[in-house]
């Protein structure tokens, strides 16, 4: 086969063809986890929507080869749609424009004279970033209505331009800020980008991963083990082929032991196929880790800390720190490719965009200063002083910048760092007594991108480029391609979301948690803030160091010793909530890579990789298929994946 010429431009049709995916997936994905509540796709690391979605369209590809051979799409060109359905997808996922849609109008809607919500906090709500019409929001929440009705969509119209505008802009910077260490990551450490490979490998040109007798195995065993679970959901009386539902909590029912809390054994299919994809040493840290920190708990509800603090062992803080250690020692590894690039950037030669590269170094760095600049005027609009704008954007970008480090070097199938991001670290750095209400209030309207990272748009534009620099495909073009895809994914997230609230009701035959969940902890969380101003949390900021001293540690150990089996993203991914639901599949792929490594090899790995592809694909296939059949006919979901 003739390889294609390295930077080749991305066909139109295949960018028509990404778009036109996107409506039918953001439907899928609201419907699945805003309206339902018991699947999810955007929880994880690869979303099984955007997996499934890519093999519709091998399959209907492989047909125009056979009919029509010039007419079909290269590897490349189904890897960019890919990248569109999937950075599309997450613009409607459960941690980015779920919540987002849920701020809007909570906090008017909910005020009531027992909460004082209205005296507490409403002068502190930009109207241009919120709807307070009652009339309007009286059909969101109740339902029986229509958003096509001129006195509820007006209403609507500014909040959504300003937030498209703002979210445009935060995936700005984050291409400005791939640019910058796309080469060092990638070409220099070469990091193995292990959420790629089930891409890759089923738009391979040969198809070869489909004549694998290893992979059909892989993919019955998995598919026959959503089929009889789906049934289960059904029928009940035939028995089901998991006991996810099992809390090992229960079996410490005493103190200190009772401090382990909820811990869920559960087994997912999929999160076994991509553990196999990930290093020894991390499975293994992903579940050391866990028990860890459950271990943790139970030794400060045994010493007494528990009862004074009850964060205390300050888990989040911890993690929060691990992440700041993992970004900082990244940079500071590429201190020297970063000045080179600095100096290219400002010389003649400034303006060349590299082969690789989505725009040129220049644009890059003045891209991502503008960008910034937007933002924090943006945020000094909304309420937010200039010097507190640039420092929480500065916190979150790292955190964008360690989570896509994480996923570029060894791929976690879970990332989520709950209730941890700017706006709360912050105010455990600072306290809130020198914060007025705008700025708080402002921070609250930003609880939608900050109360967990699971869907994180970052990560899949750095992904996006590693597939387009496999593939010979323009990384100019792909990232056109993947702004499109971003800008229709917000718009679609906002009228399919909003569309089917006022059919339905947010607050009525809507049921899933995400419709109206996020509210309550938002605004009750600024009420408290204004009622009791807080202090600097100097356990909170202590926890935050040793975070950070514990993942260094690790990082240097593991260059210093050879074989040390403890990684630090291990540390910094492990206390979350989605390891809860990971941890024991992560276990049961550490057994199962370490058995294949002992007696087979590195050989033994990559002639096992079919075998669990075909895992991954046939949960995903089949798991995904009673999800759409559940939508389609109101019947209980089987989810494939809880966390």
């Amino acid at each position: 086969m003739v390889q294609r010429p390295r930077g080749s431009r991305v066909p139109f049709r295949a960018i028509v063809i990404g778009v036109a995916l996107i409506p039918a997936n953001i439907v899928w994905c609201v419907l699945m986890e805003r309206v339902d509540g018991r699947a999810f796709s955007t929880t994880a690391s690869i979303f099984f929507t955007a997996v499934v979605t890519l093999l519709a369209v091998v399959v209907a590809n492989a047909g125009v080869r056979r009919v029509r051979p010039e007419k079909a799409l290269a590897q490349g060109d189904l890897l960019v749609i890919y990248s569109m359905v999937a950075i599309a997808t997450a613009m409607a996922g459960i941690d980015w424009g779920m919540p987002l849609l849920t701020l809007i109008g909570h906090g008017f809607w909910f005020a009531n004279p027992s909460n004082g919500w209205e005296r507490a906090f409403h002068a502190f709500l930009p109207r241009w970033l919120t709807v307070s019409d009652r009339n309007a929001l009286a059909g969101y929440y109740l339902g029986a209505s229509s958003l096509y009705r001129p006195e509820n969509v007006l209403p609507w119209l500014i909040p959504i331009a300003c937030w498209t505008a703002f979210i445009m802009a935060l995936l700005w910077v984050m291409a400005c800020l791939n640019t910058l260490v796309r080469a060092r990551w990638t070409d220099k450490e070469r990091l193995t980008y292990p959420m790629v490979h089930l891409p890759v490998a089923m738009t391979a040109p040969d198809g070869g991963l489909y004549r694998s007798r290893l992979f059909w195995i892989g993919f019955g065993l998995a598919a026959f083990h959503s089929l009889i679970n789906g049934l289960h959901q059904l029928y009940p009386a035939i028995p089901p082929f998991t006991f996810n539902n099992f809390d090992a909590g229960q079996w410490f029912p005493s103190r200190p032991w009772n401090a382990i809390g909820w811990t869920p054994l559960a087994i997912f299919p999929f999160i076994v196929g991509l553990g196999y994809l990930l290093p020894v040493d991390l499975l293994f840290s992903c579940w050391f880790f866990f028990l860890f920190w459950r271990l943790e708990k139970v030794g400060s509800s045994a010493l007494g800390y528990a009862a004074e603090q009850p964060k205390f062992p300050y888990i989040d803080e911890q993690m929060f720190g691990a992440y700041m250690a993992v970004v900082v020692i990244a940079l500071y590894a590429a201190r020297h490719d970063l000045a080179a690039i600095i100096r290219q950037a400002f010389s003649r030669s400034g303006t060349t965009v590299a082969p690789d590269e989505p725009m040129s170094y220049r644009t890059a760095i003045l891209g991502s200063l503008a960008g910034l600049g937007f933002l924090t005027g943006f945020s000094y609009l909304a309420g937010m002083p200039v010097w507190l704008g640039v420092l929480f954007f500065f916190v979150y970008f790292a955190i964008a910048m360690a989570i896509s480090r994480m996923r570029a070097e060894l791929g976690p199938p879970t990332h989520d760092l709950h209730f941890i991001g700017p706006d709360q670290s912050l105010t455990t750095i600072l306290g809130t007594q020198q914060m007025n209400g705008p700025t708080l209030g402002t921070m609250t309207l930003y609880y939608w991108f900050n109360r967990a990272y699971r869907c994180h748009p970052m990560p899949i534009q750095l992904e996006g480029l590693k597939m387009a620099s496999q593939t010979r495909t323009s990384a100019q073009s792909l990232f056109v391609a993947m702004g499109i895809a971003a800008f229709v994914g917000v718009l679609a997230t906002f009228w399919v979301t909003l569309h089917v609230s006022y059919k339905l009701g947010a607050a009525a035959r809507i049921t899933g948690w995400g419709s109206l969940g996020y509210g309550p902890e938002a605004y009750n969380r600024l009420a408290g803030w204004l009622a009791t101003p807080l202090k600097p949390n100097v356990a909170g900021i202590w926890a935050m160091v040793v975070g950070f001293a514990i993942a260094g540690a690790l990082m240097i150990a593991r260059m210093a010793v050879f074989g040390w089996p403890l990684h630090a993203l291990g540390f910094a991914i492990s206390g979350g909530w989605s390891m809860m639901w990971a941890w024991l599949s992560l276990f049961v792929a550490w057994v199962l890579k370490s058995l294949v490594l002992r007696y087979g090899g590195l050989r033994g790995y990559r002639n096992g990789l079919p075998f669990f592809f075909g895992i991954i694909l046939g949960d995903f296939v089949v798991g995904g298929s009673w999800t759409l059949l559940g939508l389609l006919f109101d019947i209980p979901i089987f989810s494939l994946w809880s966390g």
